[in-house]
C-alpha cells in the first residue's frame, strides 16, 4: 500500500451493517476508521438477512465470520399465504426464503461491530451536522462532539443519508418514493404459532401482513406489514410519528396542539394477524 494512504483517517456515518463491514476492511488495509452512529447503541431490530451464492459466502469466509454466523443462523422460515378465511393458497419453502445462510439483522450488526471494534473508534449518540472540504481533507462538525478533521468521509447511513444531504443536497433530488412502506416489530405469540411451521401471510392488492414465531423464543413472534401509500411527510427523528406514518397513513396529520394517537384499523379484510468507544475497548 502507498505510504500516502497508510494511516489515513476515515469517518464513516452509520453503524448498521455496511459501516462496520467497511471499517473492518479499511483497518485491515492500514486506514484508521471512525464510525459515528446517531443511535445511542447498536440497533438490534430489523429483517432477517440472507446470504446466497459463492460471492456472499467468499466474503464471509475471508472476514472469518462464517463459523459464528452459522451458529446464529435462523434456518430460514417457510411462509404460507392464506385467504381472508384462513384457507391456504400457496406455500414457499424455507430454503427459498432463507438462502444458503440466514441470520437476523441485529445479530449480523453485532458480529460486524465486534469484529471491527478492536481497530475502530465508535461514537454512539452523535451525528454529523456539517462538512467542509479543505486542502488536506474534510472538516467535520458534530451535533454534540467537538469538530474534527478527516482525510475522507463516507456515508453508510442508509436511504435518508445525512452525508449525502450535506455533501450533495436535499434527498428530494435523489430519492424516489416507490409507492410502498414496510414495518416490522416483535409481539407476543398469541396465535400459538410453531417456529418449525414458518410464517403465515395474507396478501391483497396494496396490503400484506405476515406473522411468524421467533425461532429462539416460541413465546414471541415477528410481524411485518407492507402497504401502498403516497409519500408521507413526517419527522424521521420522532419514534411516535414514524410509527404512525408507517402503520396508519395520515394519522400524524393532526390539528395543531392535539396529541397524535396511533391505533389499529381494519380496511375491509377479515384475516387477523452519546457514548464513545475507542479501538480495542
Amino acid at each position: 500500500m502507498s505510504s500516502k494512504l497508510h494511516h489515513r483517517t476515515v469517518l464513516i456515518s452509520g453503524a448498521s451493517v455496511a459501516g462496520p463491514a467497511l471499517a473492518y476492511w479499511l483497518a485491515r488495509h492500514g486506514f484508521r476508521p471512525t464510525v459515528v452512529e446517531i443511535a445511542p447503541a447498536l440497533r438490534t431490530g430489523g429483517h432477517a438477512v440472507d446470504f446466497r451464492g459463492e460471492t456472499h459466502m467468499t466474503v464471509l469466509r475471508r472476514m472469518g465470520l462464517l463459523p459464528e454466523l452459522r451458529r446464529l443462523r435462523t434456518g430460514g422460515s417457510a411462509i404460507r399465504f392464506v385467504d381472508a378465511r384462513g384457507r391456504q393458497l400457496l406455500r414457499l419453502p424455507a430454503e427459498f426464503m432463507g438462502g444458503e445462510l440466514e441470520v437476523l439483522r441485529g445479530d449480523l450488526a453485532r458480529v460486524l461491530y465486534e469484529r471491527s471494534a478492536p481497530a475502530t473508534e465508535y461514537v454512539f449518540g452523535d451525528t454529523i451536522t456539517g462538512l467542509t472540504e479543505t486542502a488536506s481533507g474534510v472538516h467535520v462538525t458534530f451535533r454534540d462532539g467537538p469538530d474534527r478533521d478527516f482525510d475522507l468521509v463516507i456515508g453508510a447511513d442508509g436511504l435518508h443519508s445525512t452525508v449525502r444531504r450535506l455533501a450533495i443536497g436535499p434527498e428530494e433530488r435523489y430519492v424516489r418514493h416507490l409507492g410502498h412502506y414496510a414495518a416490522t416489530w416483535q409481539l407476543p405469540n398469541d396465535l400459538g404459532l410453531a417456529a418449525g411451521e414458518g410464517a403465515v401471510g395474507h396478501n391483497v392488492p396494496g396490503r400484506l401482513a405476515s406473522v411468524g414465531a421467533d425461532h429462539r423464543d416460541p413465546a414471541r413472534a415477528g410481524a411485518m406489514f407492507v402497504f401502498a401509500a403516497p409519500q408521507l411527510p413526517y419527522d424521521r427523528g420522532s419514534v411516535e410519528q414514524g410509527r404512525c406514518a408507517r402503520l396508519v397513513p395520515g394519522a400524524h396529520r393532526a390539528r395543531r396542539g392535539r396529541r397524535v394517537r396511533c391505533h389499529a384499523r381494519r380496511h375491509g379484510h377479515g384475516h387477523r394477524t452519546g457514548r464513545r468507544v475507542r479501538p480495542g475497548r
